[in-house]
């Protein structure tokens, strides 16, 4: 007989001990739980000792009275499949490679997918190409998980009820009539960065049928204003590629390049390449940084200056400045003649520019000058004009040409399109501009107004969804399509530098989703394809040498085609342009203080732009230089958080007083509050932030517990509020129950030139 083992009762006094989160917090819902886990009637059964024939007599009382009770009840039927026949040339158990590509907004990272019995399992690079020469980054390891998130997208939504692909074919039939009579006027395309060939083809194909349609690109981790300065600088259809292997010396301004989010695997593998002395003959690259914040490349730094990100147009006008009167080359000295000298310069350490400067001089040619890609036009303009003064175009800085959509409007020229009616069919590709896209995007014109995109998208009577997820936007859509995760379909893709890879699906799509180029296809009222036509089209028009099914297959097996060049520019600088342009958009900020600081967003390392919320691996995975996980924080000097009487973990409200004004002609304010973190090698009088996640799908939810203790700012003023008259024990409690703040911004902004936005509401704890 087996015997229950009676635990000794819990204490009275002294501490408690808790078996899980649950029991700890003792909710309603954690209470339910275990009443159903625990049923109370079984706790007669711990009455008395059971023996084995006790138990056996009850076992079959109550299977007798299901037999003669539920007569007419039995297991549901499920149609099992055995893995009878297994997929061509496999063995159970054994690994096969497949080569595919993962698409990414700065260029697709060549991969091979290890796939065991159909099912891809690890991801690493692509050996054979020197994009990736067989190594990865954080993300493409991680988006393994995403084509197993249980939280995807699952269902075709037509306004707001369950739909399928049959109901959405016949929809965007009678949609194409419609929008084809006019020319495809009001017809609207929101698009996130994606360097796909095929989907450039159909974009110009659809373009063709429907002269009149917008097309947008938007992503909130992209900026446009490096393109807008190539373009000027260098001509329509370029991409400058910097060539670390090359550089002797390397002027970063706030640039985070060795970062796998604004970076590339081949820039990184190049600087490393040069810090590393083999024999005598080898020399290390030398770098320089000038950031507000620490970053990984200001972590490999040899020399780094703190600078404000507000400050860095400045600095490069000071450092340009004495490049010129070092190669006295005309175009530099006509670019800086057109701009006003900045004032307030006494912060720059002379020294540290004078040296910065000589070095790059002596090693021209074989130096780089790099401008952050959310820096002004004005600052990209002045880095291209130096490194041609320096000879390093050409040389470190190869013009490669790559396509472009001239057509391309940006998300400012689609909403003022949407606020005045005039969009009634919007097709959005990925993203989530609810969530993302910048705030006050347009002014009602009858009630004086700012407007967001959700009130916006809510004008458009026609808006097709094509996302991973049922997120905000979404829900106000009027149809929701599952997107197919890149694993799942075909494709392809250009990486950083130009070269032409191949995108092929390692299984059948989960839930039945849909890739951007099948939706396009559909629109041209072509017939639906199962497979790689639309990229065989594509492939087939960079005339592959040899017979078309030898040079396909080897396109796959490779996953990339060699045949296909990548075509470099002669060195020309339109110097005249671009002094044009710089002397229209040039301006300078006075440097923050401790009474206005500057407040800057900046790409997380982990979540990106919010995309990998979702994914438990990125969301573990720590901080390269604060180690936070789960969490987000606001980084500042130790001098200024020891102005602010602040410590780490301290909470912190910081307000900013919007330009846009609500209905009362009253500044629209944003809140937000946040943990400090006091972060050593930080600008002072500068505040940085991850770009918050997508933990919190609707802003309007967003719960911020008040801390006692904590700083409020605004535009104008910081100070620190009253201590309040809470314990310490209860502020301590208010800090561990910080949630994460979702909120929306563009870019790297400061409070000085462009508010940035937060939506929260906060609620006292």
């Amino acid at each position: 007989m087996k015997r229950v083992f009676q635990h000794p009762p819990e204490p009275l006094t002294g501490k408690k001990y808790w078996r899980s989160l649950g029991e700890y917090s003792n909710t309603p819902e954690f209470r339910q739980w275990l009443e159903r886990e625990f049923p109370a009637g079984a706790s007669e059964i711990s009455d008395d000792e059971w023996s084995r024939r006790d138990f056996m007599k009850l076992m079959g009382a109550s299977m007798a009275l299901a037999g003669l009770g539920l007569t007419s009840c039995r297991r549901p039927e499920m149609h099992l499949v055995p893995f009878t026949k297994s997929a061509e040339w496999t063995i159970p158990g054994k690994f096969l490679y497949y080569a595919t590509a993962m698409p990414r907004r700065t260029g697709a990272i060549p991969l091979i997918a290890t796939t065991v019995d159909g099912r891809p399992i690890k991801l690493e690079g692509n050996p054979l190409h020197p994009a990736s020469a067989g190594a990865t980054d954080t993300f493409a390891q991680a988006s393994l998980l995403d084509l197993y998130d249980p939280a995807r997208s699952r269902r075709f939504v037509n306004r707001g009820k369950d739909s399928n692909r049959g109901e959405f074919d016949a929809y965007i039939d009678k949609l194409r009539g419609q929008v084809g009579s006019n020319g495809g006027d009001g017809l609207a395309f929101l698009v996130e960065e994606v360097h796909s060939p095929t989907r450039e083809r159909l974009r110009a194909e659809l373009e063709k049928a429907f002269p009149k349609m917008t097309w947008c690109v938007y992503d909130a981790g992209f900026s446009e204003t490096q393109n807008y300065a190539t373009g000027t600088s260098f001509g329509e259809n370029v991409r400058l590629i910097p060539r670390f292997d090359r550089a002797n010396v390397i002027l970063a301004l706030d640039s985070d390049f060795l970062d796998c989010g604004e970076g590339d695997l081949a820039s990184a593998r190049g600087f490393t390449q040069r810090r590393r002395v083999k024999s005598a003959e080898d020399t290390m690259n030398r770098l320089y940084v000038v950031e507000n914040r620490f970053t990984i490349t200001g972590a490999m730094a040899d020399h780094r200056l703190r600078c404000p990100a507000s400050r860095i147009p400045a600095f490069t006008y000071l450092l340009a400045g004495k490049i010129a009167a070092a190669t006295r080359d005309g175009a530099l000295f006509s670019l800086l003649s057109t701009l006003a000298a900045p004032v307030d310069t006494a912060e720059f350490d002379e020294n540290w520019l004078i040296e910065a400067a000589n070095d790059l001089v002596s090693k021209s040619g074989v130096s780089i000058v790099l401008a952050g890609a959310h820096q002004p036009v004005a600052v990209q303009l002045l880095a291209y004009a130096m490194n041609f003064a320096l000879k390093n175009i050409g040389r470190t800085v190869v013009v490669r040409e790559f396509p472009r959509n001239q057509n391309t409007k940006s998300i400012l020229q689609l909403a003022d399109r949407m606020n005045r009616g005039e969009i009634k069919a919007l097709f959005i590709f990925g993203g989530d501009p609810v969530y993302n896209a910048p705030r006050v995007l347009a002014q009602d014109p009858d009630k004086k107004t700012p407007v967001d995109w959700a009130d916006l998208q809510k004008k458009v009577p026609e808006v097709v969804r094509l996302g991973y997820h049922e997120d905000a936007t979404s829900t106000i859509s009027q149809w929701h399509v599952p997107l197919a995760h890149y694993l799942e379909s075909w494709g392809d893709a250009l990486t950083p530098d130009g070269a032409y890879l191949s995108i092929q699906p390692m299984i059948l799509p989960l839930f039945g989703g849909l890739s951007e180029i099948e939706i396009l296809n559909a629109l041209l009222g072509r017939p639906k394809v199962e497979g790689p036509e639309l990229v065989q089209e594509t492939f087939r028009g960079t005339k592959p040498p040899g017979d078309f099914p030898t040079a396909w297959s080897k396109f796959l097996r490779d996953g990339f085609a060699a045949h296909v060049p990548l075509r470099d520019r002669p060195v020309s600088f339109n110097g005249g342009a671009a002094a044009s342009l710089a002397q229209q958009l040039w301006a300078t900020t006075p440097a923050p203080t401790s009474d206005s600081p500057e407040v800057v967003f900046v790409r997380s390392y982990a979540m990106d732009d919010g995309r990998y919320a979702n994914n438990g691996w990125l969301q573990e995975l720590p901080d390269p230089i604060t180690k936070l996980t789960w969490d987000n924080a606001a980084m500042m000097s130790p001098s200024f958080a020891k102005s602010l009487n602040v410590e780490t973990g301290d909470l912190i409200q910081i307000s900013i007083n919007d330009f846009a004004k609500d209905a009362n002609n009253q500044p629209i304010k944003r809140e937000l509050v946040i943990a400090a973190y006091v972060s050593p090698g930080h600008a002072d009088n500068s505040i940085t932030a991850r770009r918050p996640d997508r933990s919190l799908k609707k802003p309007d939810s967003t719960r911020i517990f008040c801390a006692p203790r904590r700083i409020r700012t605004s535009r104008s003023r910081m100070g620190r509020t009253s201590k309040a008259s809470a314990s310490p024990k209860l502020e301590k409690n208010i800090r561990s129950r910080l949630p994460k703040i979702t909120g929306a911004s563009k870019g790297a902004a400061w409070c000085a030139k462009q508010p940035w936005t937060i939506t929260a509401k906060t609620t006292s704890s």
